[in-house]
């Protein structure tokens, strides 16, 4: 499988000016000298925490036979500084994903971003790894390649997911979170909405950020590494454009999706949808095998302790 990776407790640096430090401050005589110098070692040895390769790990897998489509709203609207404790609604958003995937373990999912266009990011995976940084990477366009919001562009990639999954199993259930602040800014695709969706979903929720009475937003261009605001183009650009969260819009998605309409301004009211899933879905947790790392650090945990007592002990038979 590979080497002994080592993965510190503290950072090297940090530990090597630590075990400097102890050293430094030197004990009379060679030998208790000497155990000292052990002592740091032994310490700065565990500290690295290395691990070896083993292809006999046993960890319990609970399993969950879901497949979950998340489409996060990665439009300039998102990037309203109105979530308390967050800086933007997409950081929210992120978080929120990150909740949702931590709390159904074995599920499979599929990451839809939508700005002028539909992106399926992921197809349906469990790698958690691969769908985190796939969430990470999102990023609304630049304001002078942006040209509006429509929530309802999402419509033909999640069917498109939904058909994907009913191909490889019909009897997998479906559940769809939509994150989004559900402002519509361009009004092209009026008979677009997402009743044919909700026909085979079983779950999930349409998640609201934002408030009423609206936030700017700042967006980062990363190529100038400069900050910015968003100015309204309708008025020539001369004032700060400012969005808002539209409730009705949201509404108007969860029902025609069949799914509940929550607002996430407050507290975690994903919890009781959250738990509703597990409740239903989640297997007991079973023993399965797998390839690893194991941790080699106790092995010096033993010398080291020998050594600590045995100067304990001395240190009392002097005092």
């Amino acid at each position: 499988m590979g080497d002994i990776v080592f993965e510190p407790i503290i950072p090297i640096p940090v530990m090597a000016v630590i075990c400097v430090v102890l050293i430094v401050f030197k004990r009379r005589g060679v030998m208790p000298y000497i155990r000292q110098i052990l002592i740091v070692a032994l310490l700065f040895i565990i500290n690295l925490r290395p691990m070896y390769p083993s292809d006999n790990i046993l960890v319990q897998k609970q399993k969950m036979d879901l497949n979950v489509i998340i489409v996060i709203d990665d439009t300039l609207s998102m990037l309203g500084n109105d979530q308390e404790g967050y800086d933007t609604r997409l950081d929210r958003a992120k978080a929120d994903v990150n909740y949702i995937l931590e709390n159904l373990p074995g599920a499979k999912f599929s990451i839809i971003s939508f700005n002028n266009h539909s992106h399926i990011l992921t197809p349906f995976t469990d790698s958690l790894d691969y769908i985190r940084n796939a969430v990470d990477s999102i990023y609304p366009l630049s304001p002078s390649f942006a040209s509006g919001t429509n929530i309802t562009v999402c419509v033909d990639s999640i069917e498109e997911v939904i058909e994907q999954s009913l191909n490889h199993n019909e009897e997998t259930k479906l559940v769809i979170f939509f994150l989004s602040d559900g402002e519509n800014t361009d009004t092209s695709r009026r008979n677009v909405d997402f009743t044919d969706i909700g026909e085979n979903i079983s779950g999930g929720a349409v998640m609201g950020y934002g408030t009423e009475r609206g936030a700017h937003m700042l967006y980062y261009n990363e190529l100038r590494d400069t900050t910015y605001m968003v100015m309204d183009n309708s008025v020539g650009g001369n004032m700060e454009a400012i969005t808002r969260l539209d409730e009705d819009n949201m509404r108007d998605v969860a029902s025609q999706m069949g799914v509940p309409y929550i607002n996430m301004n407050s507290g975690n009211p994903l919890e009781e949808v959250i738990t509703q899933l597990r409740e239903g879905n989640l297997t007991d947790p079973e023993d399965e095998v797998k390839q690893g790392y194991v941790d080699a650090y106790y092995i010096f945990m033993i010398p080291l302790a020998l050594l600590t007592a045995y100067e304990f002990i001395s240190l009392r038979r002097r005092g």
